[in-house]
């Protein structure tokens, strides 16, 4: 019942996701979700080995964006320095941020990955869309004021995720 909230793929970090695996998915599109995915929400630009990662997806063909619901401003200076494109106010889990993030990027759902720290809006978003989902554990402990309330419901999910994949040997069909 609670499928459509399961990931795909739960993962430690983005940087396990290489451009390797990604293009063994058959997966030719990456959006990240910024806050606590990639950096702390208080960080305000990529570190080297984050931008480092980034050139190594684009060097392998793959197109990187961000779909976010911060505002305009959080965007741009964190994708700037990447010269990455962006959507913000992106109304995750809805759809139709990224359905404009795919028109802009000329990608197709079914080819893209969306990966993000949280269930409730960037796995719901990406499996209500068609793209390919993967929860990333949060990069830092502390949340945004609008985030932490929904966590303890969100572990609770993991959990029943964690359990179902245990039931089918590892695999989310």
């Amino acid at each position: 019942m609670l499928k459509f909230l399961y990931p795909d793929q739960y993962i430690s970090s983005v940087y396990e996701m290489t451009a390797e695996k990604i293009k063994a998915l058959n997966i030719d599109t990456v959006v990240f979700d910024i806050d606590n995915t990639l950096v702390p929400y208080w960080i305000k630009v990529p570190n080297s080995k984050l931008t480092a990662y980034f050139m190594s997806l684009k060097n392998a063909g793959i197109k990187t964006a961000v779909l976010s619901n911060s505002r305009e401003e959080r965007s741009r200076i964190f994708c700037t320095p990447v010269n990455m494109p962006y959507l913000y106010r992106a109304g995750k889990p809805g759809i139709k941020g990224f359905k404009r993030l795919m028109e802009k990027l000329g990608s197709l759902p079914e080819k893209t990955l969306i990966m993000g720290d949280q269930i409730f809006t960037d796995v719901w978003c990406g499996n209500r869309a068609g793209a390919y989902s993967v929860l990333v554990k949060q990069v830092s402990p502390k949340d945004e004021l609008v985030t932490a309330p929904k966590r303890p419901f969100e572990k609770i999910v993991i959990k029943m995720y964690l359990r179902y994949l245990r039931k089918n040997g590892g695999k989310n069909e």
